[in-house]
């Protein structure tokens, strides 16, 4: 009882902490939007991680159980609150500066966050925990890219405007390279997960030339398109083949001896 109250309080205080500080004291007023609930997010994938290392000391089933439900909430918060209801693509609010933003606020910094909460659970947790883990890490860095490349043409205001020929264009080459990046970290890791978030992001990729960037962009930026698209699928197939999936060498055979 006296864990899950610590557990409850710390958990409460952060909230309240927060929506002290984004209200100016006023704990009422309607949500201040992206910035609070990141930050909320954040401080939930930090608590997740901390019981996760918690209960590897402890054995404690509240610091277990506790664990599982901080995360949850966490997941919910991306899924809900930073993919749908709060994303500035579809709210229009502004993001601020280029590079020190709500956009790293809301999706890089949690994006490294559940990141390193897939990484401390790899071990202790089933595999299905991990794998969840990856996709959101996943997830939100693939936002948070998309959303940086939007703030780039667009300005602060990620609706305003129209999308070009180069902002298409960008896109692609930026879910490429992540994807290529996704492979080389999986590999490094040796996580199955982070190599099949690889060859999702790629595929996604690879949908989005054939069916947006065939139709909609226009001389020098669509051939670039096809062209980098098939010298990367070149390699990571060549990579595939050389590394991951290398031939094995035969057997030599066993001398015969006579009679």
């Amino acid at each position: 009882m006296v864990d899950l109250a610590a557990i409850l309080f710390t958990l409460l205080l952060a909230f309240f902490e927060i929506r002290h500080y984004m209200t100016g004291g006023d704990v009422y007023r309607r949500s201040a939007g992206l910035a609070e609930l990141a930050l909320h997010v954040c401080v939930w994938l930090a608590l997740a991680i901390g019981l996760e290392r918690l209960r590897l000391r402890t054995g404690s089933v509240v610091h277990d159980i506790a664990a599982l439900a901080i995360a949850a909430l966490a997941l919910a918060g991306i899924v809900f609150g930073l993919g749908l209801s709060e994303n500035p693509f579809f709210t229009g609010e502004p993001v601020g500066g280029p590079v020190f933003n709500l956009i790293l606020l809301g999706y890089g910094i949690p994006a490294l966050l559940a990141g390193v909460l897939g990484l401390v659970a790899r071990d202790a947790r089933p595999r299905p925990y991990g794998t969840i883990a990856a996709i959101a890490a996943v997830g939100l860095a693939l936002a948070y890219l998309t959303l940086q490349v939007t703030r780039f043409y667009h300005g602060p205001d990620l609706t305003d405007g129209e999308t070009g020929d180069a902002e298409q264009y960008t896109y692609s080459a930026v879910w490429l390279a992540f994807g290529v990046a996704l492979l080389a970290a999986g590999i490094w890791l040796r996580s199955r997960p982070v190599r099949f978030a690889s060859a999702a992001v790629t595929i996604l990729t690879v949908l989005k030339v054939f069916l947006v960037d065939m139709s909609n962009l226009t001389g020098i930026y669509q051939a670039l398109s096809f062209i980098g698209l098939g010298i990367v699928l070149l390699g990571i197939g060549w990579f595939y083949q050389r590394l991951l999936f290398r031939p094995v060498a035969p057997a030599a055979a066993a001398p015969q001896g006579g009679v």
